[in-house]
């Protein structure tokens, strides 16, 4: 009962408090492109295609495209099954650890440095970044949703950021995860947009 009753309180808040917010001015929004790597996208062509439609939507609004890769990190004194799990990805080609050509990167775009952790502020220099840049909306895609695009989501509502995910433009460790993060884990957090249709048409409002 108290699980449903924080539900439907949290679903409330998030219609009539984050999804109210349909302005994305080009010089405070950013997508970030978190672990847009060929290890992960390689398997889903569809994931590609939508991403690459991002990208082309961002930069032809003028938004900052920030790429974020993440690492392998072997030496890890308590590795998980998902430091095993991306560990095992990126090395299983040699060009696995490349940024996805769907995505870019163009030489307008920003990429940090590989990191180690999952959530992409691990790195001080996306802090800085934002900082430098005076940034306030952030729109997150990434094809390990429940992994490393959660705990950046997570950390970019605690530094008091307004943040969108394209829920076509988000993958998964299997269909059930996604589907958990998409309608029950993200929605606390973030103004989700069901496609990129849907962006679009708040970006043009």
């Amino acid at each position: 009962m108290l699980n449903h009753l924080l539900n439907a309180a949290t679903g409330w808040y998030v219609r009539r408090g984050l999804r109210a917010y349909h302005h994305y001015p080009a010089d405070k929004t950013a997508v970030v492109f978190i672990d847009v790597q060929r290890a992960f996208i390689s398997p889903d062509p569809t994931l590609a295609v939508s991403l690459a439609s991002l990208a082309r939507l961002a930069r032809s609004r003028g938004f900052l495209v920030i790429h974020a890769p993440i690492a392998a990190h072997p030496h890890t004194s308590f590795p998980t099954p998902a430091h095993r799990e991306i560990e095992r990805a990126l090395s299983s080609l040699p060009d696995a650890p490349d940024i996805a050509s769907a995505v870019g990167p163009s030489p307008s775009d920003v990429v940090l440095p590989k990191r180690s952790t999952f959530s992409i502020f691990g790195l001080p220099e996306i802090d800085a970044l934002i900082e430098s840049r005076g940034l306030e909306h952030l729109i997150l895609a990434g094809p390990l949703g429940d992994l490393t695009l959660d705990s950046s989501l997570r950390d970019a509502v605690q530094r008091d950021l307004h943040v969108t995910v394209v829920s076509d433009c988000v993958a998964a460790s299997s269909p059930t995860a996604l589907e958990l993060e998409l309608r029950y884990t993200m929605p606390r957090y973030a103004h989700l947009v069901t496609d990129l249709e849907h962006l679009e048409r708040l970006l043009d409002s």
